[in-house]
């Protein structure tokens, strides 16, 4: 079949068109969807660099407030007893008990197992009665001024005060004790444990015998409330 000159320019036109089909199709498309993805993930870098520059920006002063909830947690911590076995808790009644005011000899203790309690906050209210009255008319003609906004805010910072003093859970060792003392050294020792650096061992509950003699004996029940002491950030 010989064909003439229209359908060989018509054969090269449409030879042409397939070869840049299929270039495009091969080369051209391709680089232009690795471009769009490349420029997409560009945008995605720049969003996440973004995010770590206001995070690091955010961390900048970590360390210090790191150190600084370590302390103020610490000073919460000095007033309990740090976690430990319970033979060195009993060994630690045995020194509160060996105190020199004290000296209260204990013919029998036994310890519970380490266990867990919750402590809840509380408010002390005085049952002591005002006798003078005019200090109270005057307590009453203070108060009646308080302008009643400041009032309101008043209690909205006590609520967000308990708010912030929700109860705790912590752990505890429970120890029975049989004892013989003088009632002045109880009362020394019973005086002692608000006084000692770690204010968390509380008698629980107390039964003496022969008040009026200068020997006492009972029973009594003292938690001893422990915690596990943190690491100091400032030396890792």
């Amino acid at each position: 079949m010989k064909l003439n000159y229209r359908d060989k320019m018509i054969l090269i036109v449409v030879f042409v068109l397939l070869i840049i089909v299929a270039g495009f199709m091969l080369f051209i498309k391709p680089a232009i969807d690795e471009c769009s993805q490349a420029s997409s993930d560009l945008e995605s870098a720049k969003v996440q660099l973004s995010e770590l520059e206001d995070q690091v920006d955010k961390d900048k002063n970590l360390a210090a407030e790191i150190q600084t909830l370590y302390t103020s947690t610490s000073q919460v911590a000095a007033n309990f007893y740090d976690y430990q076995v319970a033979y060195k808790a009993t060994d630690k009644v045995r020194e509160l008990f060996n105190v020199d005011d004290v000296k209260i000899k204990n013919s029998n203790m036994t310890i519970s197992s380490y266990g867990s309690t919750v402590l809840s906050p509380f408010a002390y209210e005085s049952t002591a009665t005002a006798t003078d009255f005019d200090t109270k008319v005057d307590e009453y003609n203070n108060a009646s001024t308080i302008d009643s906004s400041a009032a309101d805010a008043n209690t909205d910072e006590n609520a967000a005060d308990t708010n912030e003093t929700a109860a705790q859970t912590i752990g505890y060792y429970s120890l029975d004790i049989q004892f013989k003392s003088s009632l002045s050294g109880f009362k020394n020792f019973a005086d002692n444990l608000t006084t000692n650096n770690e204010k968390s061992m509380v008698i629980q509950n107390v039964n003496i015998e022969n008040v009026n003699e200068s020997e006492i004996s009972g029973t009594m029940t003292l938690n001893m409330y422990v915690l596990k002491k943190l690491a100091d950030p400032s030396a890792s």
